[in-house]
């Protein structure tokens, strides 16, 4: 009885979180696992050195370069973003230069020389060599590094919120 009581209270206070964030109906929620990309080279959490190159699989999307089709939700290209953050769904790379006074007012800033040296690249091709990467902050002989890859439409924003990581660790250079 005392079994029930404690598990009846549990689901209370769920019912209740859940109805304080503004959810009241567990149907509102839409979470889905997007499997259209998948990693095919290297292997999740596999022991790399640079230059290393990432190379993976899409279906139900047609891979198209930057300006050179009307935006669509099902075309576009790929942006990697490597130990960082990818932009938020509908952003651009400005977003990567927000806080870039130098860049903002710089013609074609960010360019893709800007993006890279903050490791992130953009592509039309289902792989990337990625030439180096640098050490995390941290002592650690072996660190865990992440690429990240997500979509990005023709007009250069994010779509939606579907996100692919791929762990790998490297030797720390230098230790």
């Amino acid at each position: 009885m005392r079994g029930r009581r404690i598990h009846g209270a549990a689901l209370m206070a769920i019912a209740l979180g859940a109805s304080a964030c503004g959810l009241t109906h567990m149907q509102d929620l839409r979470f889905r696992v997007d499997e259209r990309l998948h990693f095919v080279a290297p292997p999740d959490r596999a022991l790399v050195a640079a230059p290393l190159t990432v190379r993976w699989t899409i279906k139900q999307f047609r891979v198209e370069a930057p300006g050179s089709a009307p935006p669509t939700p099902d075309a576009g290209y790929f942006a990697v973003f490597v130990d960082r953050q990818p932009v938020r769904p509908d952003q651009t790379m400005r977003a990567v230069a927000a806080n870039d006074e130098q860049c903002l007012h710089q013609r074609g800033c960010p360019d893709p020389a800007y993006l890279a040296a903050r490791q992130i690249y953009t592509t039309t091709d289902t792989h990337l060599t990625i030439p180096q990467i640098p050490p995390l902050a941290g002592t650690e002989r072996v660190q865990l590094h992440a690429i990240v890859v997500v979509l990005m439409d023709t007009s250069g924003h994010r779509i939606g919120e579907s996100a692919w990581e791929l762990d790998l660790r490297m030797q720390r250079a230098g230790l």
